[in-house]
């Protein structure tokens, strides 16, 4: 990159940062209402959490009913889209600019993680497949030109408490995405990309859990083609995906020799934004904007599509596939298939939440999103909790609608008082589009 180009980088991202920190925590901040995430709790599935471009959305009785949470209540804002998970207990991870944020209690109460997180912006989460006691997170601070603090995190006890796990990584690695291998829990990968002058993507891969790390390349990638670790097998640890995020087309990368080699296993004609390993890591899925939703056997990688949606997220349970999609085109916003694809039923629509999630009074919600709650849900079509009837299908919108363009009063941003190199890790951050599995 050269220096005017590095100069225009840094202005972009500090515009977009500025642009954050103006823009309502609430009714979509500006953005086509959708959902990007979908996670499960993992010992009670029919309790999900959906982040969407408005706020976090709650149920417990698998869709029949849906709760608001404000973006500000978990402690975020602007244009800002969170990695979300659920530990074993039920306790709720946000990974934001600030830190981490984390509920004990279903999502009323919001705190931020202390100590060595404190104002340590965290990059992504992962909440362990065969413990989900356990959970890592990855910090990537800018701290210089080109200079990151990267660090592993992890936890042994559902999120109460946080310690670094082995040495920091190199100075020049920026991380973008973490993940542990199920099989073997020592086994820790990162993707990101590395400084100047050619800005590599890269793998860490550390076979102690952050004792030692190891370099390694990705090929085809670059400051314009980023590596986004999105699965480890969860039977063999050597069993990698990985997407290379270009413009406008993407590609999935697999490797089966621990990130030494890499073979494409699909492209894409626009932008992949949902990706999902099955549990038994027999079936992949894939889809984005422009090209639906295409499946294969890992065995064989050959690719069928086999719906004609417009993805958005994926995630893969032991219940089904859920998938993000746009309400409008497809009918839901959140829909579950249980014949691998071919056909969702609706159990989220952008109309769904009936309120606020109700919580004792002084507690984040009540205290942050009462007052939000009346234009977002005429943002999105709500009807009231005691409305006793689901409300008129929403109206296709426009593009001179002014419905998804709204803005509540303006707030402060979480990048408000960032440095350059902060600003920079966050707007690789909000060019990831990936769900977990």
């Amino acid at each position: 990159m050269t220096p005017t180009k590095s100069l225009l980088f840094a202005a972009s991202a500090a515009s977009l940062l500025a642009f954050t920190a103006l823009s309502a925590p609430a009714l979509a901040n500006g953005r086509y209402p959708s959902a990007g995430q979908v996670v499960v709790h993992p010992s009670d599935p029919a309790h999900l959490v959906v982040r969407a471009t408005y706020g976090i959305l709650s149920t417990r009785d698998n869709g029949a009913t849906w709760s608001w949470i404000c973006e500000a209540a978990v402690g975020y804002g602007g244009v800002e889209d969170p990695m979300m998970g659920i530990t074993a207990d039920g306790t709720l991870l946000a990974g934001v600019f600030k830190g981490l944020a984390y509920s004990q209690d279903l999502g009323c109460a919001w705190s931020f993680a202390g100590g060595g997180l404190t104002d340590k912006y965290v990059t992504d989460l992962s909440v362990e497949k065969q413990d989900p006691s356990r959970a890592v997170l990855i910090v990537s601070n800018g701290v210089a030109t080109n200079k990151f603090l990267t660090q592993l995190w992890e936890t042994v006890d559902s999120g109460t408490t946080w310690t670094q796990a082995g040495v920091d990584l190199p100075e020049q690695f920026l991380g973008l995405n973490v993940d542990v291998a199920p099989s073997d829990p020592t086994r820790v990968y990162i993707s990101g990309r590395y400084g100047a002058p050619d800005y590599p993507g890269a793998l860490e891969r550390s076979y102690d859990r952050g004792k030692t790390w190891e370099k390694l390349d990705i090929p085809g990638s670059d400051d314009t083609h980023l590596p986004y670790l999105s699965a480890v097998d969860p039977n063999n640890p050597d069993i990698l995906y990985m997407r290379l995020d270009g413009d406008p087309v993407d590609a999935l990368l697999v490797s089966k020799d621990a990130g030494k080699s890499w073979t494409t296993a699909f492209e894409s004609t626009g932008n992949l934004y949902g990706f999902a390993l099955s549990p038994d890591g027999a079936t992949v899925y894939i889809g984005g904007s422009k090209d639906g939703l295409w499946r294969a056997p890992t065995s064989t990688l050959q690719f069928e599509k086999v719906a004609d949606l417009l993805i958005r997220c994926l995630t893969a349970t032991d219940v089904g596939l859920y998938a993000c999609a746009d309400e409008f085109t497809n009918g839901f916003t959140v829909g579950l298939s249980k014949d691998q694809g071919k056909t969702f039923a609706p159990v989220m629509h952008l109309a769904s939440p009936c309120g606020p999630l109700a919580c004792a009074e002084g507690t984040s919600v009540p205290v942050k999103c009462a007052d939000a709650w009346g234009v977002t849900r005429l943002t999105i079509g709500a009807e009231p909790c005691d409305a006793g009837s689901p409300p008129d299908p929403m109206p296709t919108p426009t593009p001179s609608s002014p419905g998804c363009g709204c803005r509540a009063a303006p707030s402060a941003g979480a990048g408000a008082g960032a440095s350059i190199g902060l600003l920079i890790a966050a707007w690789y951050r909000l060019r990831r589009r990936r769900a977990r599995r």
